[in-house]
């Protein structure tokens, strides 16, 4: 099998890098609309081991720092420990017993608003292919809290892969056009009733 050399990217900052870090040290993104199955996350982890860092972003929260993207394998974790349950594999401890969990680093957003579009859209194409339509891709967020994120900070619009520009105005702002049903009704409304010249009732016609 033939080798080639790899070489990587002059610049630190460009390289990404997996460290250990104390769990406890963890904080996550406060503004995450992400839903997590948490006891099937608990079921994988167990069984498999921990084999997908957390990927940590600096300009999230605030600038104060975040877990962009693995929020709910870092909650479990915490659960495990909290519990006492045995560490899985890939998780270190130290001789006082702390656990360390192992965090992606480095090729950083540029901003907050890259940063959470970064995280909405790796969850988002994770169902890349489906062909699932928005009312359902939403449902794996809290629709609430990633409807006040899109507004809070449009400019995520300006970074996002996996809604479209129609996507994010039917969120919004809502479809366009009404319901066949409520447009039925609202026909019927907006006409005025009729009287039958021979018996002298109402009806709309």
């Amino acid at each position: 099998m033939a080798t080639s050399k790899v070489v990587a990217p002059a610049e630190p900052s460009e390289r990404l890098q997996v460290r250990y870090v104390p769990l406890e040290t963890l904080v996550l993104w406060d503004r995450n609309p992400k839903k997590h199955d948490l006891a099937k996350l608990r079921e994988s982890i167990t069984r498999y081991g921990f084999k997908d860092p957390p990927k940590f972003e600096p300009s999230l929260n605030g600038g104060k720092g975040g877990i962009v993207e693995g929020n709910g394998r870092s909650t479990v974790l915490l659960q495990l420990r909290k519990s006492g349950a045995d560490p899985p594999r890939g998780v270190a401890v130290d001789e006082s017993g702390l656990w360390a969990v192992p965090i992606l680093f480095g090729v950083d957003a540029a901003s907050q608003a890259e940063a959470e579009s970064y995280g909405l859209d790796h969850n988002s194409l994770t169902l890349g292919g489906s062909g699932l339509p928005l009312a359902d891709l939403i449902r794996i967020y809290d629709e609430k809290t990633l409807v006040e994120l899109l507004e809070d900070r449009g400019d995520l619009a300006d970074y996002l892969v996996s809604f479209s520009t129609a996507d994010l105005d039917d969120l919004l702002v809502g479809p366009e056009f009404e319901p066949e049903e409520a447009a039925d009704q609202s026909r019927l409304d907006r006409k005025k009733p009729v009287t039958c010249p021979g018996c002298g009732m109402e009806f709309v016609p």
